[in-house]
């Protein structure tokens, strides 16, 4: 099954070099004719270890030959080896920089596979200016190019996941990792491996055996695994087998088995697979025919064709059992390999659908994985932005409804070589999946990530304003603001506690940090003006900021000596003492006081012309004396306050028709009378 995944990226390498390399010109005659001949038949039949040797010998016999550097380049980018493939492609257009454009496209993706994306970059834009022809390989270089942008700016982000190799990898391919929960005591990770266990002959061009069979480990945590094994005859053929997907249950399994017949070719199927409990193995498979795909293939240059099984495999299984994705490269896709599904209907399955361009690009599309609660799809895409080869993505939604474009799923997970074939577990916390990175074991190999958990990061919040004049708004220099929090103790009973102060410039403009989840208030104060509060909270804000609205702290001037009325201070009729609404009206003045510890006062009362004026004098005597006294009790010191009753001699309205009238005449009101009162220490 995988030789199928990389003979078709060779078979593209071919197809690049073909397409765009003229017949050789120059050949020699005698040895290096021979040789030439001879390099060429080991190379188009994928014999790459020989015909590297073999080219290597025409090189030195011939250091200015482009096409057997071209080719050298080809083989060692297959063989996984990119400096030498680098070296390579870079000999190349030392020999000849115009004999072929697609060598810039394959030197742009050697270095976009060695994280040098800036020279990779310049390479694809060298190959778009030369190629011209809007094709496949334009198509290529300019999601290349577009890839290395997005890489560039994902340097430096903190990692979402710890990745780390798996200890069941071989020094073979090792891929595509499953989960099996048969509801037994052990679960397994299930996977395709190309190990050299049943002695197949090795596949010269990767050094490891042609074909993959199902291996199981017993999951023993989630980075120990138990040994290896075989999953039997009963499943794995003398062919490709691989790419398992279970149902929730564990009984059934659905996987891929290719080459079957003499006419299959390089074709794949689906099969399907059931566990019996009482054996304890897995039932002989059975092909699903709903499912086969056909292609049709070029024959010959003079445009014959015909039709060829396709490459159906890496099949997923809903958790409900009903929907099945699997990849194809059958006709009537958006190119190369795509992402299709089939639906259960009874006891077989509807005609494929393509799961469409959101997921889909003219390029390869594989390894569908579809999230337990069956919203969110994963997959891996050569055809989207990336870092480079495959990368691994997600799309949320479900069938028929996906809602692109994909999210990649960023570094360490993804990176400049093929990152494929992953299942999340562990509510997506855990993620297994496949890659040929460097510092691998084989071809490719199983990994595992893990989600990091960051400590959170406290909020932030801060609050700056002004303080003002409240009657021209213009900024009052060299003020000060004071910050109070509002602190609720044990008892359940508020109180206010000082916390910071800030000395204004001449721009007046103050500024505090404040902590989450509390009350504040903040305190202006200048000379010569009355101090004023705001109030601002950081409850139920869920992000760090400044606080959105500038808080303005207008202040009041002080005029010594203008009579300032207490709202709403009014007497009955002959009476001195405080009424019960005239309460709020003298806590809003010793609030004042409170906050203006240098100013002094004067309270001063008037009645009403009812009565004689000696009888008002001393009425209004009494009526300030109350006010004084309230003040008092609520803690202000008597000797900030001096008291004079006015009786009736400055009615509030004169003369006096109506009960309103005198009630608006029986007042009292306040006076600065000094701002130096000395401050206690």
């Amino acid at each position: 099954m995988v030789r199928k995944l990389y003979k078709g990226m060779f078979v593209c390498l071919l197809g690049v070099f073909f397409i765009s390399v003229p017949l050789l010109t120059h050949a020699q005659k005698g040895k290096l004719a021979k040789l030439i001949r001879k390099a060429d038949t080991e190379y188009n039949n994928y014999r790459l270890v020989e015909a590297e040797q073999l080219f290597n010998e025409v090189m030195q016999l011939d250091p200015g030959n482009f096409q057997a550097a071209y080719k050298l380049g080809l083989i060692n980018t297959y063989l996984q080896d990119y400096q030498d493939a680098l070296r390579w492609y870079q000999k190349s257009l030392e020999i000849d920089p115009n004999s072929n454009d697609t060598v810039y496209l394959n030197l742009g993706l050697t270095y976009k596979r060695l994280n040098n994306y800036r020279n990779a970059r310049e390479a694809f834009a060298e190959f778009k200016k030369r190629h011209k022809t809007e094709d496949e390989y334009y198509m290529r270089a300019d999601i290349e190019l577009r890839g290395c942008d997005f890489a560039e700016s994902t340097i430096g982000e903190d990692p979402t996941h710890r990745v780390n190799l798996l200890d069941i990898n071989s020094s073979a391919g090792d891929m595509f990792p499953a989960y099996l929960d048969q509801r037994q005591e052990d679960v397994y990770l299930v996977y395709t491996s190309h190990r050299d266990e049943l002695g197949n002959k090795p596949y010269t061009g990767l050094a490891e055996p042609a074909f993959s069979d199902l291996y199981s480990s017993i999951i023993e945590n989630d980075s120990t695994f138990g040994e290896a094994v075989n999953m039997g005859t009963n499943l794995n053929t003398f062919q490709n087998d691989g790419s398992a997907s279970f149902t929730a249950d564990g009984l059934t399994l659905y996987y891929s088995i290719c080459n079957q017949g003499k006419k299959s070719g390089f074709g794949c199927s689906i099969y399907q697979s059931i566990y019996d409990p009482v054996d304890k193995d897995w039932g002989k498979p059975v092909l699903i025919p709903e499912i086969q795909g056909k292609r049709e293939v070029l024959v010959n240059t003079r445009g014959k064709t015909k039709i060829v099984p396709a490459f159906d495999t890496q099949p997923c299984i809903s958790r409900d059992g009903r929907t099945l994705y699997f990849v194809s490269d059958r006709d009537g896709g958006q190119g190369g390999l795509d992402i299709w599904y089939s639906r259960k209907i009874g006891s077989g399955w509807s005609e494929p659908i393509n799961a469409g361009p959101e997921i889909n690009t003219a390029f390869d599309d594989i390894s569908p994985y579809l999230s337990d609660d069956a919203d969110r799809l994963f997959f891996a895409s050569k055809g989207h932005i990336g870092y480079g080869g495959y990368d691994l993505y997600y799309i949320d939604g479900n069938v028929g409804s996906f809602q692109g474009p994909p999210t990649n799923l960023r570094a360490p997970i993804n990176s400049s070589y093929d990152d494929f074939g992953g299942y999340f577990a562990n509510l997506d916390s855990l993620l297994y999946f496949t890659s040929n990175r460097e510092g691998g074991m084989g071809s490719s190999d199983l990994y595992r990530a893990n989600m990091i958990i960051y400590p959170e990061e406290p909020l932030e919040f801060s609050v700056h304003g002004k303080i003002r004049d409240k009657e021209t708004k213009e900024p009052i220099g060299f003020a000060i603001a004071i910050l109070y929090e509002y602190v609720t103790n044990e008892n359940g009973e508020q109180t206010i506690v000082a916390l910071d102060s800030f000395q204004t410039d001449q721009s007046a403009t103050y500024q505090f940090q404040l902590e989450e989840n509390k009350d504040y208030k903040i305190l202006g104060n200048a000379p010569e003006y009355f101090a004023n509060e705001e109030q601002v909270s950081t409850k139920n804000l869920e992000e760090s900021t400044d606080i959105e609205q500038n808080i303005d702290i207008e202040l009041e001037p002080i005029i010594i000596d203008k009579p300032i009325v207490l709202q709403n201070i009014y007497y009955d009729y002959d009476k001195s003492e405080i009424r019960v609404d005239a309460e709020p009206a003298l806590m809003d003045l010793a609030n004042l006081l409170g906050k203006n510890p240098n100013i002094t006062i004067q309270l001063g009362s008037h009645t009403d012309t009812n009565g004689t004026e000696d009888y008002n004098q001393k009425l209004s005597e009494r009526r300030a004396i109350s006010a004084v006294k309230y003040l008092a009790a609520k803690g202000i010191t008597s000797d900030r306050m001096t008291w004079f009753g006015f009786g009736e001699s400055q009615p509030f309205v004169y003369p006096e028709k109506s009960d309103e009238d005198e009630q608006l005449n029986r007042r009292t009101e306040f006076r600065i009378t000094s701002l130096d009162f000395p401050l206690r220490r």
